[in-house]
């Protein structure tokens, strides 16, 4: 979501000097005074900062989001270049994304801001899949997701017992005691219940978060390490897997996202940790390597193809997660090791195949750099 004050002073300077002295000159109206709702959301706002600010040290470090969200987060924010890359133009979940945001008035934004955020430590460090996990705003992919965790820890040589995948649900911001939980991470004991309240009025008193339904609310996925809050996990986000859904890629969306993210633990768990975007698109690669195996989801070619697209799809432009045609490029590398192996029953132990892509990935690169150049 743009940053609506920046842009309002560009407006004011672009208007002149006559429209100034006549702002100077005239007489100042009394400010309208904020209503219940702007009232509400601000101070949940800063009730979310204030958790964010009381959160141990580590406790974010080294959580990995599918996409970056166009929605500003309370929080530690990704490194990403101060400008696009020339030529490039960010897939289509992204830009769908956008355009969702686009549509938000500054409170919407602002209330859907503190609650994303609230929603993503709730999922982080107080859900834990030892109760049922209902994936999907209906459910509808509770049985997909649970065979693909399933074989993803017998598929991988790494320590699996111990990853959980859970739900990320924007309802859950409609539970008091959820809320109470979440709040109690890092903020202040004395304004944990004031906290909680509130956070689910603005949820019901702002329509556009459509009660937790808002895809915006958790339109994401995520990885987090063992040191991190709540531990190793895998969250897969409701409001994601609508948005995969309208885009056209439901056939694949949860083998593929949940296989990406479980590629990050991977990486965990052989503390490689890139400072590059084959950060991303290393876990792409093993995903493809996964959906493609004979032991994974043995998916034909056709279906392969699906998979890259939509890796394409949540490509962006800014030298952080990788552009559309470099994590297409990463997915297709990790299913064609998959379909090119002499025994198709052999895993690729997952330091090797992490050693090979490294090694795959400046090749990848170019492509980018010589659009960038057109």
């Amino acid at each position: 979501m743009p940053k609506r004050t920046a842009f309002l002073g560009k407006t004011l300077a672009a208007a002149g000097t006559a429209a100034a002295l006549a702002l100077a000159t005239a007489v100042p109206a009394a400010a309208a005074e904020p209503t219940a709702v702007e009232q509400d959301v601000a101070q949940l706002y800063q009730y979310v900062i204030d958790l964010y600010n009381g959160l141990p040290a580590d406790a974010l470090r080294g959580v990995d989001r599918l996409i970056e969200s166009p929605i500003p987060r309370i929080g530690p924010q990704s490194q990403a270049a101060d400008g696009p890359i020339p030529g490039c133009t960010a897939g289509s979940l992204l830009t769908y994304a956008n355009k969702l945001a686009s549509q938000l008035t500054p409170l919407e934004g602002k209330a859907l801001d503190a609650l994303s955020g609230l929603s993503q430590l709730y999922v982080q460090g107080v859900a834990s899949d030892k109760t049922p996990q209902v994936f999907g705003t209906d459910g509808q992919y509770t049985p997909r997701a649970t065979t693909t965790i399933d074989k993803l820890r017998g598929f991988w040589d790494i320590e699996s017992w111990n990853i959980q995948l859970v739900a990320w649900k924007g309802t859950d911001l409609g539970s008091q005691a959820k809320m109470v939980q979440t709040f109690s991470l890092g903020l202040a004991p004395a304004k944990v219940k004031a906290a909680a309240a509130l956070a689910t009025k603005v949820l019901y008193e702002v329509p556009a978060m459509q009660g937790g339904r808002n895809p915006l609310l958790t339109l994401n996925a995520f990885s987090a390490p063992a040191g991190s809050l709540g531990g190793k996990r895998v969250a897969l986000g409701d409001g994601l897997l609508d948005t995969v859904d309208v885009l056209g890629f439901d056939d694949v969306s949860v083998e593929s996202v949940v296989g990406h993210e479980y590629g990050h633990q991977v990486d965990f768990a052989h503390d490689n940790h890139p400072r590059n975007e084959s950060a991303e698109m290393g876990p792409d690669a093993y995903g493809g390597y996964f959906v493609a195996h004979a032991k994974g989801f043995a998916w034909n070619a056709r279906t392969q193809q699906e998979v890259i697209y939509l890796d394409a799809a949540i490509g962006d432009c800014y030298h952080s997660h990788g552009t559309p045609d470099q994590r297409k490029a990463a997915g297709a590398w990790g299913e064609k090791q998959a379909t090119s192996q002499a025994n198709p029953n052999r895993i690729v132990p997952s330091a090797t195949m992490i050693e090979k892509f490294q090694k795959e990935y400046p090749k990848l690169m170019p492509p980018a750099t010589a659009a960038s150049r057109g």
